[in-house]
């Protein structure tokens, strides 16, 4: 599937980020010193909210209607049930993510205190929580030293979170509300993927590869978890050089974005047939002589957003792409 990307535009004000997106519609989300920003497809802000949060908080989640949001500030967790009259609470966990898994319950980890003689922890608390931060359910996640990066589903009460370990790979788990009940399963425990992005439909999830074995991305039937389609780079794209890394996402329901490792995005269809490296045009007068895209993440089916890397500095780009 031969495809080109044209530059639309560079977005300084987002200094080198992405947006935060939860589910493959958005919306995505920003929020510096106190204000949740809106972005549309092509990362033009839409709306601004002030929140009454500090300036140093860090947005988790929000809900797709923005009438509330979570975030981690100072070690501890500030949920805004109502964002038109903001009232924080404040609870005194130290979350490193949180995420609207219904419209009233949220699913809080945190990390597990180290035992005696270890420097860091080995394990996860994954808790349910209500919208006052009252603990409903908790489980318990092994995995040592880890940031997880939850994906929520787009209709069912679950979510898909990776445990990131650093060189000893990553725990990927279904993490399910029912009622006020939790449940923790570990998928995939022989493989190493991360989560990046289900389709708009809910049906399918693409899972790049974790970067310790960069060869192979795939495409997982939900709820089954069942591998429906294999990219693997040696058969399929030998032009990448180094491997398929952890960004990208569905661009619809019929195509996905991926990203080959400070090469270029690949663009193929759900079933990961006619893989193909997107050209980039006039590339060069944003990255220089050694840039490359970093972050890559789709923001419509003709549009993708790339964190462009040169030389120690970022700065986030919009591509609008076409077949060749």
């Amino acid at each position: 599937m031969p495809m080109r990307a044209t530059l639309v535009r560079t977005v300084p004000e987002l200094e080198g980020k992405l947006p935060l997106t939860r589910t493959p519609r958005g919306p995505r989300l920003t929020l510096k010193d106190g204000t949740l920003t809106t972005w549309d497809q092509d990362l033009q802000p839409l709306h601004r909210l002030p929140t009454g949060l500090p300036a140093a908080a860090k947005l988790l989640d929000a809900r797709a209607d923005l009438s509330a949001l979570v975030a981690a500030v100072d070690g501890g967790l500030c949920i805004v049930a109502d964002t038109r009259r903001p009232n924080a609470a404040v609870i005194a966990v130290a979350a490193d993510s949180a995420t609207f898994i219904t419209p009233n319950r949220l699913v809080v980890t945190v990390p597990g205190a180290p035992a005696e003689g270890r420097s860091f922890s080995e394990f996860h608390r994954v808790l349910l929580m209500d919208l006052e931060g009252v603990v409903l359910d908790e489980q318990r996640i092994e995995a040592d030293e880890a940031s997880p990066h939850a994906l929520v589903h787009p209709t069912d009460p679950a979510v898909l979170c990776d445990f990131i370990m650093g060189q000893d790979g990553n725990v990927l788990a279904v993490i399910r509300a029912d009622g006020d009940a939790l449940s923790v399963r570990e998928v995939f425990p022989a493989e190493a993927f991360v989560n990046r992005g289900f389709n708009p439909g809910g049906t399918r999830v693409l899972l790049p590869p974790y970067p310790m074995d960069p060869g192979s991305a795939v495409v997982a039937t939900w709820p089954e978890l069942d591998i429906a389609a294999r990219l693997d780079v040696a058969e399929d794209l030998p032009e990448v050089q180094i491997g398929i890394d952890v960004w990208g996402g569905f661009l619809d329901d019929d195509h996905v974005l991926l990203l080959a490792t400070e090469q270029a995005p690949i663009v193929a269809t759900a079933g990961l047939r006619e893989a193909a490296l997107v050209q980039l045009v006039g590339f060069e007068a944003v990255s220089g002589d050694e840039g490359f895209i970093e972050l890559a993440a789709p923001l419509a089916p003709d549009r993708f957003a790339g964190v462009v890397w040169n030389h120690g500095t970022r700065q986030t780009t919009v591509w609008r792409l076409e077949r060749v």
